[in-house]
């Protein structure tokens, strides 16, 4: 009786191990089919990250390209306006309409005391060294025409528009930018 019992306690043991051994075995395939889904549904998220970014970046682009060619054509259309302006410029009359002090408190404005200022084009006119004062010199002179300050009104309102207009065109692509990235957001 008590061999059987040893034998039925070998039986059990030996039916205890290849249990545990196939439970074992059972819990790994489990675990590699749980671990094997997730890597895939992590890899399809990050595809699906990466094509929305892609999209994103591909959108940004055609609005930033957008943007440039209808800044562009501002441009074009705001030079042709200047043109004109110039030419109906020349015809106003030589008249004096602002004395030497007037002009000498406007020149001065602007100009920073540390001397740097906004640096201009290499071909700029405002980049080439002062001249000598002669005749020509409005300031010089001791007055400004009519004609003098028609044409610097005429640029400054070109260069306002000019420079308005591109950031106009640099607040919409930033706004798109946002607006685009708030949507990819979860």
């Amino acid at each position: 009786m008590i061999d059987r019992l040893y034998t039925y306690a070998a039986t059990a043991l030996v039916a205890a191990a290849l249990a545990g051994a196939g439970a074992w075995r059972v819990q790994e395939w489990r675990w590699q089919a749980n671990t094997a889904a997730a890597d895939q549904q992590r890899q399809q998220a990050e595809a699906q990250a990466r094509e929305r970014r892609d999209a994103q970046a591909r959108e940004q682009r055609a609005t930033a390209d957008r943007a440039a060619g209808e800044h562009a054509a501002a441009l074009a259309a705001l030079n042709t306006q200047l043109g004109d302006a110039r030419a109906r410029i020349a015809k106003l009359s030589d008249r004096r309409c602002l004395d030497a002090g007037t002009v000498g408190m406007l020149n001065a404005i602007g100009k920073p005391a540390s001397g740097v200022g906004v640096r201009a084009a290499a071909g700029d006119a405002a980049s080439a060294p002062p001249a000598a004062a002669g005749p020509a010199d409005d300031a010089a002179a001791g007055y400004a025409s009519e004609r003098d300050a028609a044409e610097h009104i005429a640029l400054c309102r070109a260069s306002y528009a000019a420079v308005s207009g591109q950031l106009n065109q640099i607040l919409d692509i930033e706004d798109a930018r946002v607006k685009a990235a708030a949507v990819g957001q979860p």
